[in-house]
């Protein structure tokens, strides 16, 4: 385990810095003087800061647990590969779809993986976990979300 957590801290603190870096180059709003990398750059540094954790106590001989081979047989490897794949399919949507379908897409998609069949977790979370972050940045922060095929509606 200490390997995996020390591979794990480096590389989570290197996206991090990688997200820092990349938000740096976002302008800065005129009126509330945060722009859109705030957020971004808020989970950049806790992720830095976890992953400094992790490697930390991995170096300190505070690992717990036990690392098995990876195989692609194991279910959690799988949902993990898969969760990684629809992470993707996501960013390439997001434009041309635009933020609100794709997070239902995606939503609906990530709780029927997770096992969470019912209809209450597939019918009515995702439109409203989707709809309430949509206004929350939209109408609260005025930062903006793509709108893809609903650009002529939203």
């Amino acid at each position: 385990m200490k390997t995996a957590d020390i591979v794990g801290g480096v590389v989570g603190m290197l996206i991090g810095l990688l997200a820092l870096w990349e938000g740096s180059k976002m302008p800065t709003d005129v009126v509330m003087k945060i722009g859109p990398s705030y957020f971004p750059n808020m989970l950049a540094a806790l992720l830095i800061v976890f992953s400094a954790a992790l490697l930390i106590n991995a170096l300190r001989g505070l690992s717990k647990g036990k690392v098995e081979a990876f195989r692609l047989s194991d279910q959690g490897v799988r949902r993990g590969l898969v969760t990684l794949g629809a992470a993707f399919v996501f960013c390439v949507l997001l434009d041309p779809l635009g933020f609100l379908l794709t997070s239902e897409i995606f939503l609906v998609f990530m709780i029927w993986m997770l096992g969470k069949r019912g209809a209450l977790a597939l019918l009515v979370a995702p439109p409203v976990v989707t709809v309430a972050t949509w206004l929350l940045f939209e109408k609260v922060l005025y930062l903006s979300l793509p709108a893809g095929v609903l650009a002529d509606i939203l």
